[in-house]
């Protein structure tokens, strides 16, 4: 059944312009951490339409991913909405030292193509993550070097 949940008015568009300018200066570059400056949706409504509305502005696939457990390393820049409860995310990226991060709802974690993530999941905890540039309808492909 459909969530008849509503976005109140404006927050949509905030929230989506909040996380393209984020997204504009780390995209492709490093991870970034961003704690959101206003309110936000529930999460349900937030899972529902932000993976779209991140689409349509930033002119990419955008498709929702299975949570994460153990090392994962990701094949598509990945974006974390910490919808509720707290997870701890270990990152090593390409190059460069890895680091520890601690998510809290309301914060969004970018993690670009290519770096190992070890997601610790809290007991109540609740993320929507995101693969930037894939395709729904995507599987394991090989890679090209």
């Amino acid at each position: 059944m459909p969530s008849t949940a509503q976005v109140p008015e404006g927050t949509e568009t905030l929230l989506v312009e909040e996380v393209v300018l984020f997204l504009s200066v780390h995209l492709g570059r490093s991870p970034g951490l961003m704690w959101l400056e206003h309110e936000q949706p529930d999460p349900d409504t937030l899972a529902e339409f932000l993976p779209a509305a991140l689409a349509r502005r930033l002119d990419r696939p955008v498709s929702v991913l299975p949570d994460a457990f153990g090392d994962v390393r990701t094949a598509h820049d990945l974006l974390v909405c910490q919808l509720g409860g707290s997870d701890t995310w270990r990152l090593a990226p390409p190059a460069g030292a890895g680091l520890t991060l601690r998510l809290r709802a309301g914060d969004v974690l970018y993690v670009p193509t290519g770096s190992l993530c070890t997601p610790r999941r809290g007991a109540r905890s609740r993320a929507l993550l995101l693969a930037l540039g894939a395709p729904e309808s995507d599987e394991e492909e090989e890679e090209s070097p």
